[in-house]
């Protein structure tokens, strides 16, 4: 069953479909949360009420990616605990604007959020390299090889090792730049 036709049933009140979104993202909910605070039960409680809300929700509105939909919501949820929780005990930064309060969640969030989709666009231009230029730069960065180790592997002069190894960085580097 695919995303959107899980998402569909749950939404129709069909239990079943609840229980296998919850059995099949829950764990992952839980690994996402202990990376973005190290409160194990803060985590917990934000997942399993996550669901709560979830099942009690009047209406839901559509989506193509369960697992994007609930983690986003988990993010928010844990950012507002997170700043709640400071707001009460006092977190040691001074408010810039009346009622809000800055936290260093929230800026470990929208870093990693953005280093996220850097990866994302970085392996997409990947993809999109030639086999050369894909397997020069895997020799290079994660075998470790020379140039002149990657010339002989691939059975290129040194100049075309080099070449697909500039080539292929340049490209990527012009993904970064774009973004």
């Amino acid at each position: 069953m695919t995303d959107t036709d899980l998402w569909n049933a749950f939404r129709k009140g069909e239990r079943d479909a609840f229980r296998q979104i919850y059995d099949r993202y829950s764990r992952e909910l839980m690994s996402y949360g202990y990376r973005i605070t190290d409160d194990d039960s803060l985590v917990e409680d934000a997942v399993h009420d996550l669901f709560i809300e979830l099942w009690h929700a009047k209406k839901l509105s559509e989506t193509d990616s369960i697992k994007f939909y609930l983690f986003a919501a988990l993010r928010r949820k844990l950012a507002n605990l997170i700043r709640s929780r400071n707001n009460l005990y006092g977190n040691g930064f001074e408010a810039s604007e009346p009622g809000l309060q800055a936290s260093p969640i929230e800026d470990d969030l929208i870093e990693r959020e953005g280093e996220q989709q850097l990866l994302e666009q970085l392996h997409r231009s990947y993809l999109l390299l030639t086999d050369r230029q894909q397997q020069a730069l895997h020799l290079r960065f994660y075998m470790h090889f020379s140039n002149e180790e990657i010339a002989r592997i691939m059975g290129v002069n040194y100049q075309s090792a080099c070449k697909f190894i500039y080539t292929g960085l340049k490209a990527l580097r012009e993904t970064v730049r774009i973004l």
